[in-house]
């Protein structure tokens, strides 16, 4: 993409861009509720991948010789509020998705803790962050 494209393509490109992101943003949602690791990961490349993208594009937008239109002229006004608009519901899917994460990232936490409950309560410690951990070294190096 060149400085030299005209600004109202530039503008049409970063709310395409903007859309896939939102887009992307709602697959994750799905994608994390079903909890596979390896398609949460793939996903959060392809975010970080569109966000480089965007913020390349809003620099260029910024260095823009007619840079000025985006405040004065009605149609870039509407592309920039249009592009805010879903900026602003990509920033809310983004922290409902950290959200559910975090929950699930318990919720297996927790789940692995039970695991190692169930496999013999007298093999289980904690850590001082009061993590469960199943290790049998537990009195294993004590000599008498």
């Amino acid at each position: 993409m060149s400085q030299n494209a005209p600004l109202s393509v530039l503008l049409e490109q970063q709310l395409e861009r903007v859309q896939s992101l939102k887009t992307l943003l709602e697959q994750e949602a799905k994608t994390i509720a079903s909890r596979v690791s390896e398609d949460i990961e793939a996903t959060a490349k392809q975010k970080q991948i569109l966000v480089n993208e965007i913020q390349r594009a809003d620099s260029q937008l910024a260095q823009h010789p007619e840079r000025e239109k985006l405040k004065g002229d009605p149609q870039c006004v509407e592309y920039v509020n249009t592009i805010q608009q879903h900026i602003q519901a990509c920033k809310q899917q983004n922290e409902t998705n950290g959200m559910a994460l975090q929950r699930a990232s318990l919720s297996i936490h927790r789940l692995r803790n039970l695991f190692q409950e169930s496999g013999g309560k007298s093999e289980l410690t904690y850590d001082h962050d009061g993590n469960a951990s199943g290790r049998k070294t537990l009195g294993t190096n004590v000599k008498a």
